[in-house]
């Protein structure tokens, strides 16, 4: 392939900036690492051996620009690079289209949860690939595939649908855990008894549908635990737990499996 991607500078220092580090810098040349935040830039800079850059009009020659910050700033970040050199950011929400400033500017969007001390292995991870120009798109995805062996090609609006999913499939389900754990915390009982339960609940949904391994008084319409269950909480839990049911509820409602 015609000029790969063999050096990167990356702006940020967060989860995803210090997995992407850590494993790009075994694969080729991590030159820097910049972030808002100096000293955990600093810090995944000396963990990596490489420069901490302290100032976005210092960044060195390099292949790659890899912008891993939010969504709310990326545009700003974008505006502080040089227009001649290759960028792409990790966002699975921010439109590629929105960037009217850079035309060398991609996607390198990997569909995870990270967090800095928990260690994943990328490569069953997806990671989607866009840019304006095919030739950073052919870059980037050569780059991907050295990460994981599940790389594709995915426009801004496929990236959203599936961000989309992965909310819902991750940061509410997340969401949810925290509440019955805050709810076990509450009333004196330990949440390593919900473990097994968990571990099986994402066990059966890998392998089969789960709306076929719904249970629970929402799915057999059971109307006396449901409102005992409501009479136990208040507000968002009670909230959540009730919108959730009338889901379940009308998911499996004889209207909804003629």
């Amino acid at each position: 392939m015609q000029n790969r991607i063999q050096s990167v500078v990356i702006i940020g220092a967060g989860n995803v900036a210090t997995h992407l580090a850590r494993n790009l810098s075994k694969l080729i040349t991590v030159l820097g690492i910049a972030s808002k935040n100096h000293q955990t830039a600093k810090q995944l800079a000396e963990e990596i051996q490489c420069v901490h850059i302290k100032d976005l009009t210092q960044i060195p020659a390099c292949d790659l620009v890899l912008i891993c910050t939010s969504d709310s700033s990326i545009a700003t970040v974008v505006n502080s690079i040089p227009k001649d050199m290759n960028i792409a950011y990790t966002s699975g929400s921010f439109e590629l289209g929105t960037i009217t400033s850079h035309n060398h500017i991609g996607v390198f969007y990997p569909l995870q949860t990270f967090s800095k001390e928990k260690e994943i292995t990328l490569s069953d991870v997806p990671f989607f690939i866009e840019a304006k120009e095919q030739v950073l798109a052919d870059q980037l995805y050569e780059l991907a595939s050295k990460l994981s062996n599940n790389v594709s090609f995915a426009n801004s609006e496929v990236r959203k649908k599936l961000h989309l999913a992965a909310v819902f499939s991750n940061n509410f389900i997340n969401h949810l855990t925290y509440i019955a754990f805050n709810y076990l915390d509450s009333q004196n009982l330990d949440k390593k008894h919900l473990s097994p339960l968990l571990r099986e609940t994402f066990k059966k949904n890998m392998t089969a549908s789960p709306k076929d391994n719904q249970t629970g008084p929402a799915r057999r319409n059971d109307k006396i635990i449901l409102e005992e269950h409501l009479d136990m909480l208040s507000g968002y839990p009670q909230k959540i737990y009730q919108i959730i049911s009338e889901s379940i509820i009308d998911t499996y409602s004889q209207k909804n499996n003629e």
